[in-house]
Formats: C-alpha cells, sequence, structure tokens
C-alpha cells in the first residue's frame, strides 16, 4: 500500500499554501494495462538544457471498456501563469491570471462530465509543486492542503496544492463543475528558470510561437556515410516548449535507432524531398524493434508524379539498441489515382525518373499491373472524403518477401487535396494529417549471402535497392547506397497498426485512430 507522508497545517497557514508545497508523496500509478500506452518520456535535448518541469500530459476517456489518450482542450504555457497567453492576440489573455503564482508554469486543461480520478495523467521530469485552481473541489482532491487564490481580474479560487516526485501522476475530472488549472513550480516550490541558449545564439525561442530554424537544424543523427543528417523530433521542442510546425510520426528512438532522414535523397537524380515529409512508424514487436520510414507528405502535389519515394526499413534488439537491418532506397509506390469511385487514374503526365522519359499514369499502373499492387490514392478536392492510401515500397531483392503491396499507409486527413484529376492546384484541408495508420502483409525480412560477399553484413546497392550500384547508371543515383542486414537475419512481421501517443508516437496492434496534434503545434501544411 503506498503511504502518503503527513502534511502540517499550523494556524492562519491556509491561505498561504496554494504557493508553498510540503513533503514529496509517492506518486500513484497509473493503471495502462488496457489504456494510453505512453512510451516512456524523452530525457535528453540537442542543447543539454533542462526539459520543462511538465513533459508530457493527456487525458482518459473509456470506450467501451478500454482506456483512450485524448489531448484536446490541453495547452501547456511554461513560466506564464501570471501573464496574458493568448499568443494570436497577447492583449486578450487566455484563462485567468494567477499572480501570486508569478513565473509558474500553467496547464490549461478542458471541461468533462467524466468523473474519473484518473482523468488527467502528467509526466513530470523533476520533482514538483502542483496546485490545482478551481472554483470548485471533488474527492479526488482529499489529502492536498486547501488554499486561496485572487486573479488578476480579481476572481477567487480555491487552490489545492501537494508535492510529488519525478514521473507520472494523475488529476481527476471535474465532474461538469467548470474547468480547473494546473499550476506547476519545482520541487521547492520556486518557479523553473529560464533555459540557457547554445553558444553564439542569440534569438531566444518564444514559448507557444513557432520554433527558429536554428532549433530545429540541431535534431541530427549520422547516415551510414558518416555525414549528418536532419532527424527525428517531437511537435514540440521540449526545452523552450516552441512549435516545430511539422511532425515526423514515431520517433526512431524508441527502438535504438537514430534516423537519418535526406541520406538517400543526397544520393538520388534530382529527385528533391523536403525533410518536413518523413514520417516513421516505431513498432515494439516482442523483443525486435522496427523502424519503417516513408517520405510521405500531403502538403505538395509532388506526389502525383513522384512514383519512388524515400524508404527506410530498419529492425532492432529494442532494448539493447542491437541493429539487425538497415536499408534506405527509393521504394516504388505506383501510379497515382483517386481514392473514391472506381479509382480513375490522374491525367498527370510524368518523367519517369528510371527512365527519364514521359508518362502517364495509366501507363504506369498498367506496367505494374501484373507485377505489384503499388499506388497512391490521393483525395479530390470535389469529394473530399476518404483516406489518402499509399501502397508499396517494399523490395523483394533485398530480401523482403510479403503479401500484396506489402504495406500500406492511410492517411485520413491529409493536409490537402487536389482540385481535379489534373491536379493543377491544392485545396487545404485545415487538417494536420497526423491520422496515420500502417498496414504491415506478411513481410519476411531474410539476410541474402549472396548479396554480401564478405559476410559482415554490409553491401551496396543502387538508389532503388534492386541491383548494384554501377557508376553513371541512371538507376544507381549519384552514390551507392550503403545497406546492412546481420548475418543470419530472418524476421517476421504481420498486422495493423495505430497509434494514440503524441508525444514519440509507438505504434502499437489494432486499436483506434485519432488526432494526436498537440496544441495547434502543426498547423494545415504537413
Amino acid at each position: 500500500m503506498r503511504q502518503t507522508k503527513r502534511l502540517l497545517l499550523l494556524g492562519g497557514l491556509g491561505l498561504l499554501l496554494g504557493a508553498c508545497g510540503g513533503e514529496y508523496t509517492d506518486n500513484p500509478t497509473p493503471d495502462s494495462s488496457n489504456g494510453p500506452f505512453l512510451a516512456e518520456p524523452l530525457t535528453q535535448h540537442p542543447t543539454h538544457q533542462p526539459l520543462t518541469l511538465l513533459n508530457r500530459y493527456l487525458v482518459v476517456s473509456e470506450d467501451n471498456g478500454r482506456l483512450r489518450a485524448s489531448y484536446g482542450g490541453l495547452r501547456y504555457w511554461p513560466r506564464q501563469a501570471d501573464k496574458n497567453r493568448n499568443p494570436n492576440n497577447p492583449s486578450q489573455p487566455s484563462g485567468p491570471r494567477f499572480t501570486q503564482y508569478a513565473g509558474w508554469d500553467i496547464l490549461e486543461t478542458p471541461g468533462s462530465s467524466a468523473s474519473r480520478a484518473d482523468w488527467l495523467r502528467l509526466s513530470l521530469t523533476r520533482p514538483a509543486t502542483v496546485v490545482v485552481a478551481w472554483e470548485h473541489s471533488a474527492l479526488w482532491l482529499a489529502g492536498w492542503q486547501k488554499g486561496e487564490t485572487t486573479t488578476a481580474d480579481g476572481k477567487k479560487f480555491n487552490t489545492y496544492t501537494r508535492t510529488f516526485r519525478a514521473g507520472e501522476i494523475t488529476l481527476g475530472a471535474p465532474e461538469g463543475k467548470g474547468k480547473y488549472w494546473v499550476l506547476l513550480a519545482e520541487g521547492n516550490g520556486q518557479p523553473s528558470a529560464e533555459p540557457g541558449l547554445p553558444s553564439g545564439i542569440t534569438e531566444r525561442p518564444v514559448p507557444n510561437t513557432t520554433c527558429p530554424s536554428w532549433l530545429d537544424n540541431l535534431w541530427l543523427a549520422k547516415g551510414p556515410d558518416g555525414r549528418n543528417y536532419p532527424s527525428w523530433h517531437p511537435q514540440i521542442d521540449p526545452v523552450y516548449w516552441c512549435y516545430y510546425r511539422h511532425d515526423h510520426n514515431a520517433d526512431p528512438g524508441l527502438i535504438g535507432y537514430q534516423a537519418p532522414f535526406l541520406y538517400t535523397a543526397q544520393y538520388t537524380n534530382n529527385q528533391p524531398e523536403r525533410a518536413e515529409g518523413f514520417k516513421g512508424f516505431a513498432i515494439r514487436d516482442g523483443e525486435i524493434g522496427w523502424y519503417i520510414n516513408i517520405h510521405s507528405e500531403t502538403s505538395t502535389d509532388q506526389r502525383v508524379c513522384a512514383r519512388f519515394h524515400t524508404v527506410v526499413v530498419v529492425a532492432t534488439r529494442w532494448r539493447t539498441g542491437e541493429k539487425l537491418a538497415e536499408l534506405h532506397y527509393k521504394g516504388d509506390f505506383g501510379a497515382s489515382r483517386q481514392n473514391q469511385g472506381d479509382n480513375p487514374y490522374f491525367t498527370n503526365t510524368c518523367t519517369d525518373p528510371r527512365t527519364g522519359q514521359q508518362v502517364t499514369q495509366e501507363q504506369i499502373g498498367q506496367q505494374l499491373q501484373s507485377s505489384t499492387r503499388a499506388s497512391k490514392r490521393i483525395r479530390i478536392a470535389a469529394n473530399n472524403s476518404g483516406y489518402e492510401q499509399w501502397d508499396g515500397g517494399l523490395v523483394k531483392a533485398l530480401g523482403m518477401e510479403f503479401s500484396g503491396p506489402g504495406l500500406g499507409i492511410d492517411i485520413q486527413n491529409p493536409a490537402t487535396a487536389c482540385n481535379a484529376l489534373n491536379c493543377t492546384d491544392l485545396v487545404t484541408n485545415n487538417s494536420s494529417s497526423t491520422r496515420r495508420t500502417l498496414q504491415i502483409m506478411n513481410l519476411r525480412l531474410r539476410y541474402k549471402p549472396e548479396l554480401d560477399p564478405d559476410r559482415d553484413g554490409y553491401f551496396e546497392t543502387n538508389l532503388y535497392g534492386d541491383g548494384p550500384y554501377i557508376a553513371g547508371d541512371r538507376n544507381s543515383g549519384t552514390g551507392p547506397l550503403k545497406q546492412y542486414i546481420k548475418p543470419g537475419t530472418d524476421l517476421r512481421l504481420d498486422g495493423f497498426f495505430t497509434t494514440e501517443d503524441a508525444w514519440r508516437g509507438l505504434y502499437v496492434r489494432g486499436g483506434s485512430t485519432q488526432d494526436v496534434e498537440l496544441e495547434g503545434a502543426l498547423g494545415t501544411v504537413n
């Protein structure tokens, strides 16, 4: 049984308890056996500055006995409890200003009629003093120190104070009695210090606004060629709490891998790919970790003509980070078709990068009809509904066996739609395009000794992964791609995978899909 240490209340101190804590209490351990499912939080940042005091949050709901995570109506404002907090109109506050808590962090929570005692889940990076400011109360606040505070506009709130160790804590639901605010300070009751800047940097990121480019440029990973490339970062910077305005889906660090996004693009024949378009899927399947990344942005019309997109397939023993396979290449996603009705082909005529010839989407489809089911089904604005589904991308020559097209990603809320079947313009969908699922169709990945004469696991291929590199050959790009499969490797993966984790995006079998955008941080182009 967990023991909560006794907090002493003396004389007239009751009104002051909103600004002071007590001895640390053990954090309750939320039951995640049937629920949301956050992977462990991030612990490091490229600047090596301390992370924000609160590094994850979610609200829990129940659907047919299964817990689900949601993020709507939640917004974290570091060191702004006493300030105007509306970034779109700084003269208008977003909620009350708690002047007694100058410099404290504040979390805005949504109203709810739920009555769960574990409704709000917060992850603390360090010991913290936590205050719930509310006009009401509930049974789940029993044991908290009660006090009172007055806001800048003269409104009075009850305060409930408790100090916690680092880790995950739970707070109850407002039970239909308005909304409450969560105020946070360090364990000693002092506000968190403003993070420092790297040497030579003078542009300070502003919380809850767009991150400066220098910060995005710090997230790097080394490619097989030894060069540094842009890599994964979260939606919101975990030190400065600014917004990157795009996401890269799942964190490859969940399986002990760091992804060099533009490695393959470095060796292409004038096939540009924006770093923002790399979307990854991280899966822990028993002891094996999988990371599959597909350049699959939905904010440009280039996806109509781009038949080949960068694909990365990585397998590890995720607990140790031992690499079992790392494959980079341009995967074939076939012809572009409309996502509704009888799926007519787009009428765009495009340059085939493998031959340099002009080709229609129907010609591509007919060419692939007997060999693969690869295709991209793209949304048309006139019937602005349905998934944007991309099928294909796997390469048998690299030791892969699979059913059908092998893999498929469904983007249920693409950022844009084509205006017509010739896609002369794009229509913005006002969507973050974060609702993505992954289907793996009986994938088997095996080491092929014939690819690796010296038996060390490393070998080189052309740009498409289906043959050797030959200098000057159009299919080889501007240099060989370095591949790796550990000798003896024989792995299988099959299933339908989804995520409800907005923070690191761990994918699990089954489940439901939902938007996982945080605080409106991604905007409408992603």
